[in-house]
């Protein structure tokens, strides 16, 4: 599922670097994954295998990189988060590339939704406590697996039966989840939920 995760957000990048519009959006009609969401998937997927690389006892290489992808995750998504939430272009959302024309159902051009960027979060957490090692560590993992994967079931499910509020279209509030967002948050959500 790491796996999934860390080729899906390369295989936006490459639609991002070479302008393939169905590698950054299912359909033209629907709000495309941004590059810096597409980064956060990379991160995240490196994160969920050091978390299982940590939790079979191989911890000091699994402490290490937890540390860098979850710091990464936290600067960049909590930078993101609070420019939202604050309303104030920080620069960070077109940072690595330019969204040359506003897809549909977006806020700001190279932001991401809102509960995208919380789920990011979410999933660092899950790294900062593997790494802190507490009691019951599986069972908080599992939480954080439930949380981040039922946020993407609603929004795949808003897309099934194209009711925009359920992927967090909130016109002029929130942008829309991507759908290929969505259906990896499902994955990463299905894969803290078997750890």
């Amino acid at each position: 599922m790491s796996a999934v995760s860390v080729i899906a957000g390369f295989t936006v990048i490459i639609g991002w670097f070479f302008n393939i519009g169905f590698l950054k959006s299912i359909s033209p009609s629907w709000i495309s994954m941004k590059f810096d969401t597409a980064i956060a998937f990379v991160l995240s997927g490196i994160t969920l295998y050091f978390i299982v690389r940590a939790l079979e006892g191989k911890f000091d290489i699994s402490q290490v990189a937890l540390s860098v992808t979850t710091l990464v995750i936290i600067l960049l998504m909590g930078t993101l988060f609070f420019s939202a939430v604050l309303n104030v272009h920080t620069g960070l959302e077109e940072l690595f590339i330019k969204e040359s024309d506003i897809s549909p159902m977006s806020r700001v051009p190279g932001q991401p939704s809102i509960p995208t960027m919380l789920n990011f979060i979410l999933i660092a957490s899950a790294g900062i406590l593997t790494m802190m090692n507490p009691d019951n560590l599986r069972s908080k993992l599992k939480i954080i697996g439930i949380m981040i994967g039922l946020i993407g079931a609603f929004a795949v499910f808003g897309y099934i039966i194209n009711v925009p509020k359920l992927y967090y279209y909130i016109e002029g509030v929130n942008a829309a989840i991507a759908f290929h967002t969505a259906v990896l948050f499902v994955i990463l959500g299905i894969g803290f939920i078997c750890l």
